[in-house]
């Protein structure tokens, strides 16, 4: 059986993952270091906007 890479958060994480895989070591350490700079405002961007579209 064949994983596919559709849309949908198990889609994502695989996309994610390969591209994770394909990157040379000092981009990936490049990019760790960009997430957990961002990585938590961006989230609470997401919570924020997810709770706004609740509401309507």
């Amino acid at each position: 059986m064949k994983l596919t890479r559709r849309l949908g958060p198990v889609g994502a994480v695989l996309t994610a993952y390969d591209i994770w895989r394909r990157l040379p070591p000092k981009q990936r350490k490049w990019l760790a270091r960009q997430a957990r700079h961002h990585g938590p405002r961006i989230a609470k961007q997401a919570l924020q906007a997810q709770r706004s579209r609740r509401r309507r």
